[in-house]
């Protein structure tokens, strides 16, 4: 069996503390450490030594995703410990020091029809914690199917995108237990957070229908227990992922009925949804209209024109 303990660890977020799993069996593994910000390290420090556990000890890190709430001191614990992380190599690149998170998605703001003072109220509120790196000679990169050994058991990378492009969960096959990143939380949906589409970076990767396929994979998993990244311990699995997939079916069926209304583009549906977000929230609306724009559009619900560069959705006639 393995021997997994939750660390709460502080972020500067409005999610609240991030989760960091440390697995006592040997290689000790550390799961997502936090956010590089003096509070988070006093945590991260205070909560192994309650477990009779130093830094230096930790011989392996994993990370379930490429933001810095969950990745920061990665970098720092496998400096300290010289330990290897393990992430996927589609979140390599993000952790990389030249990674701008901004400038590939410009040009999807301005498919999107953001004006140029949102754009600017994006910008403007910049994240107060230093952004992600890690060096290469640190990481082991994941694609998923691999299983990790220890002592007394092993945990099985399952690739499940849709939250991020490289998303991964780790499963316990003989506990039955999920270590689930932000794939799936207790008392929010995770935002399918638009980025570009590996290889071709001119494209949107599918958030949405990743997610749907990876939520759908997890219903056909024996899952005893769920260990999110962010607040409770989720006991009910199938019954957390029937309402996932409910709430984007009923996110779907508004946007596709806003539209035989009115044709729109992805920063007015935005507004009609979300009148009051300001700053980054309106970064995470647009990923979130766009994600279920791009997925009416994929199944043919809705029709997509382009205007001065920017896309005008439109009910599908045919539907």
């Amino acid at each position: 069996m393995l021997d997994i303990h939750k660390i709460m660890v502080p972020t500067p977020y409005s999610v609240g503390p991030v989760n960091a799993y440390l697995i006592k069996n040997q290689p000790l593994t550390l799961i997502d450490p936090g956010p590089e910000m003096p509070a988070a390290l006093d945590s991260l420090q205070q909560g192994l030594s309650a477990l009779g556990v130093a830094v230096k000890d930790i011989e392996r890190v994993l990370v379930t995703h490429n933001h810095s709430d969950h990745s920061g001191l990665a970098a720092w614990v496998a400096d300290q410990a010289q330990a290897r992380v393990f992430v996927h190599e589609l979140e390599i690149r993000k952790l990389a020091p030249e990674y701008s998170y901004y400038q590939e998605r410009y040009p999807f703001f301005a498919e999107g029809g953001l004006p140029e003072w949102e754009l600017k109220d994006i910008l403007d509120d910049a994240d107060p914690l230093l952004k992600p790196v890690l060096p290469e000679p640190f990481i082991e990169a994941v694609t998923g199917g691999e299983e990790l050994h220890f002592d007394g058991g092993s945990l099985q990378v399952l690739h499940l995108p849709g939250h991020t492009s490289g998303h991964i969960c780790l499963y316990n096959p003989v506990g039955k237990e999920l270590l689930a990143g932000d794939f799936m939380l207790k008392h929010i949906t995770p935002n399918p957070v638009m980025e570009a589409d590996y290889p071709d970076f001119s494209r949107r990767s599918p958030a949405l229908r990743q997610y749907l396929a990876s939520i759908k994979k997890i219903t056909e998993m024996d899952i005893r227990i769920n260990f999110p990244g962010h607040g409770e311990t989720i006991e009910d699995n199938k019954a957390l992922a029937a309402k996932s997939l409910q709430h984007h079916a009923r996110r779907l069926t508004k946007i596709q009925n806003l539209l035989e209304e009115k044709s729109m583009n992805a920063y007015q549906l935005m507004r009609l949804l979300y009148p009051k977000i300001r700053g980054f929230q309106i970064f995470l609306g647009m990923s979130e209209i766009f994600a279920h724009l791009d997925y009416l559009h994929e199944t043919n619900r809705i029709t997509r024109e382009e205007r001065n560069g920017v896309s005008i959705y439109h009910k599908n006639p045919c539907a």
